[in-house]
């Protein structure tokens, strides 16, 4: 009897054991998946916010907008919208170092340059109608600035961003300046003399 009561608490001693490897391993092995699942989760959050924007050269982006209108049905034209905006005289708003002139009423067209972008905020602009931004940029050094898109979220028409560089740019050089992208803005550029 000595014999099976030995072998039993011996048996009982290895078992005991045993489970504690079990859970141990078991243990790590969750704590190895929800570290898993939280980095997966970082960085599919990482992709989602470095969407990079869509910019065109201007005559590209009318182009491009006439091309998704082929086949459609509706009466209202982006493309010939945005050519009536850019080439026909608008009621406009021109906002330079912190001076608003405001030309015509309920303005389509804001006018503004890259050194005065933090001050739209603090403005009081009527916004309402704004359908078009056009920035200017005026030396080199301005393409060190940014252009933060939250600055016209109070822009409830906004459609257009247009940067109006008299230096020479390319799409990668405006790309580089937008922060806070948002999908609903078109951006495109020209590089010419400007307003």
């Amino acid at each position: 009897m000595k014999k099976n009561t030995s072998n039993l608490i011996v048996n009982l001693k290895n078992n005991f054991i045993s489970i504690q490897k079990t859970l141990f391993l078991t243990k790590n092995r969750v704590i190895l998946i929800l570290v898993f699942i939280f980095y997966s989760a970082t960085i599919s959050a990482q992709n989602t916010n470095s969407v990079t924007p869509q910019v065109m050269e201007v005559s590209a982006y009318i182009s491009y907008l006439k091309s998704l209108e082929l086949n459609s049905t509706t009466s209202f034209s982006n493309a010939q919208n945005l050519e009536d905006l850019l080439n026909n005289v608008q009621p406009s708003i021109y906002f330079y170092s912190g001076v608003i002139k405001t030309y015509g009423e309920n303005a389509k067209n804001f006018y503004t340059d890259i050194s005065s972008l933090n001050g739209i905020s603090s403005a009081s602009l009527l916004k309402n109608n704004i359908e078009i931004v056009i920035i200017k940029l005026d030396k080199a050094s301005d393409l060190n600035s940014s252009i933060d898109l939250s600055l016209f979220s109070s822009f409830t028409k906004l459609k257009y961003i247009y940067i109006l560089s008299s230096i020479s740019v390319v799409d990668q050089d405006i790309i580089k300046m937008i922060q806070n992208y948002d999908e609903q803005y078109g951006i495109f550029y020209k590089v010419g003399k400007g307003e």
